[in-house]
């Protein structure tokens, strides 16, 4: 399962989807160019639990079966890019702090 320890970890991933996955950050972007701060939040909301459902799906797979099926691996690669496109826009949109995340022991899911 993924955790981050720290806010600067935070900073690298969401830099990370940047080089990584530029067109999804740029849709996302854009996406919440038409949305309120709220709005915003609550996308962010639904990506991280769509992020820790995938990984928990993978993880049973890997239990259950030995292995993960490529459907549970690439979607639990794309809901981690998701949630971290959506981490990315939240900070740009100063929703997330520091404090916040240390708060919440840093883990994502």
């Amino acid at each position: 399962m993924f955790h981050l320890a720290s806010f600067d970890e935070i900073a690298g991933v969401a830099h990370g989807i940047e080089v990584t996955n530029p067109n999804m950050v740029a849709r996302i972007r854009r996406a919440a160019d038409s949305l309120n701060r709220y709005e915003i939040a609550t996308r962010l909301g639904q990506a991280i639990t769509e992020a820790a459902d995938a990984a928990h799906l993978r993880d049973f797979e890997e239990a259950e079966f030995g292995e993960a099926s490529a459907d549970a691996i690439v979607d639990c690669e794309y809901q981690d890019e998701l949630a971290a496109a959506w981490s990315l826009v939240a900070a740009e949109h100063q929703l997330i702090s520091p404090e916040t995340i240390i708060a919440h022991d840093g883990s994502v899911h």
